[in-house]
């Protein structure tokens, strides 16, 4: 007992040292929501793996509204909600409004660089002596508005061209009234405005801060414009979305937990005491699991938290098998030998569990492994909380020998007449065959994420009415330096217009950044035709000077000065340079009819990469689905083979026995997936890992020689009532994949609990 208590004493300075590092570790710590922080950080061939999170991290930030006023020439309700966003702190820039400073600084861009920036319409012209015509056909046409002071100026009209060749690429989207516009089906005008935040979508305090400003925003302006429509789109929506749904996952699945436990044990223990000392555990361990997650990662992602309330379930039972211990044979034995009667048991039900979780520990998921962390540390904490407090704080617990006596001692007789046993067996066999037969497979991502309907259908709206896509299907080029991505960039794109021209896809976007070199040639082919169009317009009576200009003193574009300039509005999200140099651009690509063949393009070319972020996700996912399957297989049969071996004694008929509640829960697990229109994915098998760790706990203790198999048989049904009340109340989630996790951990654990009699019957034959 002397040890006891420094070992109580001791876990007592540890805990509150625990606590006072939690107070300095929370507030400085954040709650994730981004679905991508749930995926591996994995290097998609050459590409290095910064460049894509840059690429997505700037994406993620891009907020767009369509707003459709009653009357398409009444732009107040357009200026107002753009001038709205201009005063709003938590955003960068707002874009949309195309006026006179924006085209004259646009101009004036165009004009100082006409040379460099000569596109590639102009450049086919210059080639095939088309341009004198195509000249004046401009002056000539009482559209073109061109006068002598442009001419003068720009006589080869490079800037015109360049500003028509921009215009003809924007699809759907035109400028009218001096703002970014597009129609619908209907022919009715959307003025197009796009915000940027100055921080992530995914901090999820000010996230939920902000969407709740911009709703009442959209609100006010609703009210004062009533027929006024406004769409939105944006990651942000999603995530705040995700962030109130896991937030409500979490109050409601850990309130039941707790609320479900309490009325339990109370009605076995007719006691405070043991809630107490229970809630006491459970807290414990919540608090080391959390504390070693924020130690360790910075940050806990909000799925894992919601997954990480289900350890409550596990965590009791280290409590519920002591209390119950005391309960049945309090009169009989003091509290220490209690505890030296249980602590092998209870050690290594600790140690199954343990191995379960830390097998997550070793999956590429930095979810799964925030989770494996927490359920570690979490199990440990509630563990050494009972071995070294209980014992000490049980002495006035009430004793009831003969609860549940009858009922439990019933259970366990039906369970020795071989009809029973083959009824239940058969009765699983057609369960599990039922559900295998209605078994579907499916590794989409997106079953990480719940998506409402409404911010679903606006962005499908503004995809429609945009001619945009969201698929995220790219061309990324890339290299060392942003010289050599652009020229990689301009060597792939006839490429990519030989398979639009063959109706692989429907359109491309890329930017208007010439590379160092292709300016040079620019301005060598202007040095090379120009003289002989000036010399054609004065021939036509045109009164144009020769262009005067010395190549040599021309000044390129760099990307910066470009990403800089309002030429890159709408594609300077397209380009990005990483700190040590590296540069890449993305080609987005919309409307893909051969993928197979469109995939090969980045085959034939160094420097080029074909992604399909979501594709490579589902791939991946499918990949480790099918390789824990096989590691499930191998684990299963060690464990059979384990059991058959301790089981040697009792004959080979009772050995196998022995493996039935392994074998029937694993089987109940999978197969409750299909009988409620669940589909198996990865996070369904990593379910099947904690099937199996906490389903043998069930076996142990029914076959542990040193209990009484009704006393145990107490323990283990309350432990799996609380295990199954938390792990089932996963199925209340916003989000399917959690939900699926926690079919199978029902079904697999009630079926553990259920079969785990035959492990106790086969020792006794």
């Amino acid at each position: 007992m002397a040890l006891l208590k420094k070992a109580a004493i001791g876990w007592l300075i540890i805990v509150i040292g625990l606590c006072c590092f939690a107070s300095y570790l929370i507030p400085n710590s954040r709650l994730n929501s981004s679905v991508l922080s749930l995926l591996p950080q994995t290097q998609v061939n050459d590409v290095p793996t910064e460049v894509i999170d840059g690429f997505q991290n700037r994406l993620d930030k891009q907020l767009v509204w369509l707003i459709k006023p009653a009357n398409e020439h009444d732009l107040s309700a357009v200026q107002w909600w753009y001038s709205q966003l201009q005063e709003q702190p938590f955003i960068s820039q707002v874009n949309g409004l195309i006026d006179a400073d924006f085209q004259q600084r646009w101009g004036q861009f165009s004009y100082h660089y006409r040379y460099q920036l000569i596109d590639e319409n102009t450049i086919e012209r210059l080639h095939s002596q088309q341009q004198l015509p195509w000249i004046l056909s401009q002056i000539y046409s009482p559209f073109s508005g061109i006068n002598i002071n442009e001419l003068n100026h720009d006589p080869l009209l490079l800037t015109r061209s360049a500003q028509l060749n921009q215009l003809s690429q924007t699809s759907h989207l035109t400028v009218k009234n001096n703002w970014l516009t597009a129609k619908d089906d209907q022919g009715q005008t959307w003025y197009m405005i796009y915000a940027e935040l100055n921080n992530s979508s995914f901090n999820m305090d000010s996230s939920h801060q902000i969407v709740t400003h911009l709703n009442q925003l959209a609100e006010t302006l609703q009210q004062q414009w009533p027929e006024t429509e406004i769409l939105k789109r944006g990651v942000l929506f999603y995530s705040d979305y995700a962030s109130n749904q896991a937030k409500s996952d979490i109050s409601t699945i850990g309130g039941l937990s707790i609320l479900g436990i309490i009325i339990l044990i109370y009605a076995v223990f007719r006691s405070i005491r043991p809630i107490v000392l229970t809630i006491i555990s459970i807290t414990i361990g919540i608090l080391c699991g959390l504390i070693a997650v924020l130690a360790l990662f910075g940050e806990i992602h909000i799925i894992t938290l919601v997954m990480s309330t289900s350890i409550i379930g596990i965590a009791i039972d280290y409590a519920l098998h002591y209390l119950t211990e005391r309960l049945r044979h309090g009169n009989q034995e003091s509290a220490y030998q209690s505890l030296l009667k249980l602590i092998s048991t209870l050690t290594i039900a600790l140690l199954t569990s343990l191995f379960a979780y830390l097998i997550l520990l070793f999956t590429p998921f930095p979810g799964l492994k925030q989770l494996s962390v927490f359920a570690v540390f979490g199990l440990i904490g509630a563990f050494l909380s009972v071995i070294c407090w209980y014992p000490l704080l049980v002495n006035k617990l009430p004793v009831r020998e003969d609860v549940g006596q009858r009922l439990l001692s019933t259970w366990l007789a039906l369970w020795q007449h071989k009809i029973m046993q083959l009824t239940m067996i058969g009765l699983a066999c057609i369960f599990i065959v039922s559900g295998l037969f209605r078994l579907t497979i499916n590794d989409d991502i997106g079953e990480l994420q719940a998506l409402p309907d409404t911010l679903k259908q606006q962005e499908q709206q503004i995809i429609t009415i945009t001619d945009q896509s969201s698929d995220q299907k790219w061309f990324v080029v890339y290299g060392d330096t942003a010289e050599q991505t652009l020229q990689r960039l301009e060597h792939f794109l006839p490429q990519l217009q030989y398979a639009q021209q063959q109706g692989w896809f429907g359109k491309y976007q890329t930017i208007n950044l010439p590379s160092r070199q292709k300016q040079l040639q620019n301005i060598q082919q202007i040095e090379q035709y120009a003289p002989s169009i000036i010399q054609g317009l004065q021939d036509l009576g045109l009164n144009i000077e020769p262009l005067s200009f010395e190549p040599s003193s021309l000044k390129f574009i760099t990307p910066t000065q470009w990403q800089q300039s309002v030429i890159s509005q709408g594609r300077k999200l397209l380009w990005l340079t990483l700190p040590n140099g590296e540069s890449a651009t993305l080609i987005p690509i919309s409307r893909i009819n051969n993928l197979a063949e469109l995939k090969k393009l980045s085959d034939r070319q160094s420097g080029v990469q074909w992604l399909d972020r979501r594709q490579e996700f589902n791939d991946m996912f499918t990949a480790y689905r099918v390789n824990l399957t096989h590691l499930l297989m191998i684990a299963v049969s060690v464990i059979c083979l384990s059991f058959m071996y301790r089981n040697r004694h009792y004959g080979i008929k009772n050995a196998l026995k022995s493996t039935l509640p392994t074998l029937l829960s694993v089987g109940c697990a999978i197969s409750i997936l299909g009988l409620t229109h669940q589909s198996l994915n990865l996070f369904s098998m990593l379910a099947l890992i904690l099937v199996i760790g906490i389903g043998i706990d069930y076996s142990l203790f029914l076959s542990n020689q040193h209990n009484q198999a009704s006393s145990s048989l107490l323990a283990v049904t309350m432990a799996a009532l609380t295990t199954l009340l938390s792990f089932g109340l996963l199925v209340l989630s916003h989000t399917s994949a959690i939900v699926g996790f926690g079919m199978v951990l029902v079904g697999g654990i009630f079926s553990a609990f259920l079969f785990a009699p035959l492990a106790q019957i086969s020792q006794n034959k």
